[in-house]
């Protein structure tokens, strides 16, 4: 990936919602065969505000509070945190700001003086500072000075995920899936989210936006509410969906199947979101399973590439980092002509063309967020 100089944030301001007792995640019970199937997202255009942290100057035509530590010459006179809105944020390197609600910055083993430093906010953002990486379940921002060497890089100002606070904001560029799934979410304001292969929720599950969240994994380790075969929970399943994630499958067969029923239960202008598209070696594609997995992404290429010879009637594109994350909307595509096997140097061969690959600043401008 480029080395971006800052880390975006998309934001959008809601009003706190609860979910439905029946949604809950906690509840480890098929679907009732009678729930009625969700409402479509809103086609409505979604004002998306960007908050953008900065740590080599002022950003033109935003709304920019000066983060700094009079007393740190370590490259603290240029950081800010900058919005497109003003989102009454004040700096204080003096103690908390009477009246205002403040979130300690610190770190440490900065010696110069880093004990009385707070973001201010007219409201409770529900913002929470981290010096030990990012918070499980909360979206975080790295707040970081590459000049100074005292372990500013494992500092965040956390909050909470979409739907559970006063603001909604997902981290852009994405690092991660959790990243790609809440820019995609926050765009459409989709409001129902399935996800296939949960594992825990904290990974990413917790973090999601979304009013309704389903989990659904086979392994009776995870605490997915369904903790049943795919197969299973589909044959049951009623509740249609604006958001699906087909996360921790590996195999094509299975790949291929799931994506035939997210198809059938996805809502008019929904998205469902793959990954492990990707592979950049024999062996990161090679079945079965690796005694010692690595960075093994499995064979689910083939199910993708398979799709995309068999609908014109879809809107297929990879993003083109980490392990290839690919979106799935209705849409218009030209069917692709494969041949009779499908190997891995036929991949390498027509990577581009076969994925559909295109750059994070691309998937960032068709979400205009960049």
């Amino acid at each position: 990936m480029n080395r971006f100089s800052g880390l975006w944030l998309v934001v959008t301001m809601l009003a706190s919602v609860s979910l439905p007792a029946a949604a809950s995640a906690a509840a480890k019970k098929p679907a009732p065969a009678a729930a009625k199937k969700a409402a479509a997202p809103s086609s409505a255009p979604r004002k998306v505000e960007v908050l953008r942290w900065s740590f080599d100057k002022w950003i033109p035509g935003m709304f920019c509070t000066k983060v700094d530590e009079p007393t740190d010459s370590q490259g603290w006179d240029d950081n800010f945190l900058c919005s497109t809105r003003d989102l009454g944020l004040r700096w204080s390197s003096l103690g908390p700001i009477n009246g205002m609600v403040c979130t300690q910055f610190e770190e440490d083993s900065d010696p110069d003086g880093w004990g009385d430093n707070y973001l201010c906010a007219p409201q409770d953002y529900g913002l929470k500072w981290s010096k030990r990486g990012t918070i499980k379940g909360m979206q975080c921002l790295q707040i970081t000075e590459p000049s100074d060497p005292h372990t500013w890089k494992d500092n965040f100002l956390c909050w909470p995920p979409a739907g559970a606070g006063p603001i909604n904001a997902v981290v852009s560029p994405p690092q991660n899936a959790t990243d790609v799934l809440n820019l995609i979410r926050a765009k459409h304001n989709y409001q129902t989210y399935l996800e296939l292969g949960q594992g825990a929720r904290e990974d990413n599950f917790d973090a999601l936006g979304a009013k309704i969240k389903i989990g659904v994994d086979p392994d009776r380790k995870s605490n997915a509410a369904f903790q049943m075969p795919y197969d299973e929970f589909f044959a049951q399943n009623k509740q249609s969906f604006d958001l699906v994630f087909i996360n921790g499958l590996h195999d094509a067969n299975q790949v291929e199947k799931a994506l035939a029923s997210s198809l059938k239960i996805l809502n008019p202008g929904g998205s469902i979101v793959m990954q492990n598209l990707n592979p950049t070696s024999p062996g990161q594609q090679a079945l079965p399973r690796p005694a010692d997995p690595g960075d093994w992404k499995g064979d689910v290429w083939k199910a993708w590439v398979k799709l995309r010879a068999t609908h014109d009637d879809l809107d297929m594109q990879v993003i083109n980092f980490d392990t290839g994350f690919g979106i799935i909307t209705r849409g218009k595509q030209a069917k692709l002509k494969l041949p009779a096997e499908l190997t891995y140097q036929a991949l390498d061969a027509n990577r581009k063309a076969w994925l559909n690959l295109i750059d994070v600043n691309a998937f960032l401008k068709d979400l205009g967020v960049q």
